[in-house]
């Protein structure tokens, strides 16, 4: 009879142990989601869950627009593959525990300001547009193909070992450094680093090959910088564009609106001029030399058009408009 008490004893501790263990959840909102939704089994929120619920959740967890403000308890969803808390008022995410995912959607999530996804090496997209993160390390997550951080605050990124990544959406930051030397240059889809204005230059692993006027996927509108291989082209090119003054004014064009001629000078060698319908056609290419350059322009319709200009390692777009 001692011996059975004693076995049932131990079973009864064995089973406390394995499925009695709770993960706390302190923001009401999230554990009410995980309530209604079946996950958090004892259907009260009380402030915690079964951690064994959690971790036997697989698949996409899905907690958007709730007004969430706090995602602790997120660590003990170790099987999670996805996961969406976009439009909530979250202000820190450490993904570390899920190393499972594959997909993380915090778009919107203005209050956003630290993020940890260091070893998420399953990690393949990562949508946070209109966060507020002022730094983000991808160096550890060699899975990633799909970056989106518009309208954050990001000054520095390091894509260098990001090998298959093939969409980078980074518009709107405030970089002041960016590396995309990941072997990966002739496979992209879609890059758009617009709106960084204190941006100098872009590392490529061949400068050379970036061509706006033929790959369409290369977006620098607005800016005017240098496209280099290595620190040393940086530094160069900065000095060639004596960039505290003269990066503003590589190319100058007047009048504008035009009509007639339009004047083009430049001081920068083997430039080209290519003028743009709002629809992305060419309409005319004009090799450019280091005096005044006339562009007639009288027959071209009335409206609004782009002008791209490219020197070696620069680029710049402005916007022309024909009276």
């Amino acid at each position: 009879m001692k011996k059975n008490t004693y076995l049932m004893a131990l079973f009864f501790a064995f089973f406390s142990l394995t499925y009695g263990q709770i993960t706390l959840i302190p923001d009401a909102i999230f554990e009410t989601r995980l309530v209604n939704a079946g996950i958090d089994t004892d259907g009260a929120v009380n402030g915690q869950m079964l951690t064994a619920d959690a971790n036997s959740f697989t698949g996409l967890l899905s907690l958007s627009n709730r007004g969430i403000s706090d995602l602790t308890g997120i660590e003990a969803f170790t099987n999670i593959t996805a996961l969406n808390v976009d439009w909530n008022n979250i202000t820190n995410l450490d993904l570390t525990n899920n190393t499972l995912l594959t997909s993380v959607n915090a778009t919107g999530c203005s209050l956003l300001t630290s993020l940890n996804v260091t070893g998420l090496t399953n990690l393949s997209e990562m949508l946070f547009a209109g966060a507020s993160l002022a730094s983000l390390d991808v160096t550890t997550n060699s899975g990633l193909t799909f970056l989106n951080i518009r309208y954050n605050n990001v000054t520095s990124l390091d894509l260098s070992q990001n090998h298959i990544i093939t969409t980078v959406h980074l518009k709107d930051n405030g970089l002041t450094y960016l590396d995309l030397r990941n072997g990966n240059q002739d496979n992209m889809i879609y890059f758009d680093s617009d709106d960084n204005h204190n941006l100098p230059c872009i590392f490529f692993d061949d400068s050379s090959v970036i061509d706006i006027d033929e790959h369409i996927v290369w977006f620098f509108d607005d800016l005017t910088l240098c496209m280099v291989d290595n620190e040393a082209q940086c530094s160069s090119c900065l000095q060639t564009l004596s960039i505290n003054d003269t990066i503003e004014t590589a190319f100058n064009m007047y009048p504008n609106p035009a009509n007639g001629l339009l004047h083009i000078t430049t001081k920068l060698p083997h430039a080209v001029v290519s003028i743009y319908s709002i629809t992305g056609k060419v309409i005319l290419t004009k090799n450019l030399t280091d005096t005044d350059n006339l562009i007639d322009v009288s027959e071209l319709a009335s409206g609004l058009y782009l002008a791209r200009f490219s020197s070696d390692n620069q680029i710049d777009t402005k916007k022309l408009v024909i009276n």
